[in-house]
């Protein structure tokens, strides 16, 4: 974040290992008065069938330059 024009932060999203600690995002919610959300870059993708939710979903904030390299190559 940088100060610009446009000074207001509408809502934070948290990425990386870090957005992984229980209760980091109502943290920051709490102390900065910003809706704050983890990131999930996998959140509307179909999983297959041997894949285990719950386990993704732990480390889903850790994949998000992952997936945007993969996303690449889909342009």
């Amino acid at each position: 974040y940088a100060g610009s024009e446009f000074n207001r932060v509408d809502q934070l999203v948290i990425a990386g290992g870090g957005a992984a600690i229980t209760g980091i995002d109502r943290m920051l919610e709490d102390q900065l008065g910003v809706p704050t959300l983890v990131a999930n870059p996998l959140a509307n993708m179909t999983l297959g069938p041997r894949v285990q939710p719950h386990a993704l979903a732990q480390d889903a904030p850790s994949l998000m330059i992952a997936c945007g390299l993969a996303l690449r190559s889909f342009d």
